[in-house]
């Protein structure tokens, strides 16, 4: 990532539009450019070793580390606990459905709909490919020490609470 590539943006920004210039851009700007390439990092891995999409993998997650311990959670609970957007959940279950990674199962308390289960299948790729993602993240946040992560931790949180 070329650092005064980032810079020199920021400085243009401030130059050609000062009206909508702010100092928060000087940390909110470098802030999206990480997250944006540690997505596209994650999004890269996921599709070439799993053929799965960052969205699927998240519901994956979300059954197995929210749901119950039959790893069943409903479609709605399942959308409140994403952490990327849904990208239309209906369309992700059925390609998670089809790649039998989870199963549709009946809800005792409501005829009408389904409830949402990982199967072994899925569970076993999500071990994998969770390992692989914490793998990539320790790697990404590598240049700062133990100190600095938790530094950024809580700067993070601090910025998130009440939001």
């Amino acid at each position: 990532m070329d650092l005064d590539e980032i810079n020199n943006s920021i400085i243009r920004h401030k130059n050609k539009s000062p009206q909508t210039y702010d100092k928060v851009l000087d940390v909110a700007i470098p802030f999206y450019i990480a997250h944006k390439k540690l997505t596209e990092e994650l999004c890269i891995m996921h599709e070439s070793k799993y053929s799965i999409s960052n969205t699927q993998l998240d519901v994956l997650s979300s059954l197995k580390l929210v749901g119950d311990e039959n790893y069943i959670l409903s479609p709605t609970k399942l959308y409140s606990t994403m952490v990327f957007s849904s990208g239309g959940m209906t369309k992700v279950l059925k390609k998670l459905e089809e790649k039998e990674y989870i199963t549709r199962v009946d809800n005792q308390n409501d005829k009408r709909s389904k409830l949402v289960q990982l199967s072994k299948k899925g569970e076993i790729l999500l071990n994998k490919a969770l390992k692989d993602v914490v793998d990539l993240e320790k790697d990404f946040f590598s240049p700062l020490d133990e100190k600095e992560q938790k530094t950024l931790k809580e700067l993070i949180y601090k910025v998130l609470k009440d939001k």
